[in-house]
């Protein structure tokens, strides 16, 4: 074996053990940080409006142009 191969085993010592959760535990964990996100934005007073202005304003400010809703080609045909 040459000295630059990699060495899998001691690649995957490396890795984080992979922990098992039951689909309840998960998807209630979800629910919770879901629950959280939703209350703090409910705080803060953003609503849908204001949350889509946000995000259209700092896609803005990065991309220096943002398309609006109806100029995007999705792929999918409406009538």
């Amino acid at each position: 074996m040459r000295a630059s191969a990699l060495n899998k085993m001691e690649l995957i010592k490396r890795l984080d053990p992979i922990k098992y959760e039951k689909e309840e535990e998960r998807d209630e964990e979800q629910f919770r940080q879901m629950s959280l996100a939703g209350a703090l934005l409910a705080l803060a007073g953003i609503d849908h409006e204001r949350e889509y202005a946000l995000c259209r304003a700092v896609a803005e400010h990065l991309l220096g142009k943002v398309a609006e809703p109806d100029e995007v080609d999705t792929g999918e045909e409406t009538e």
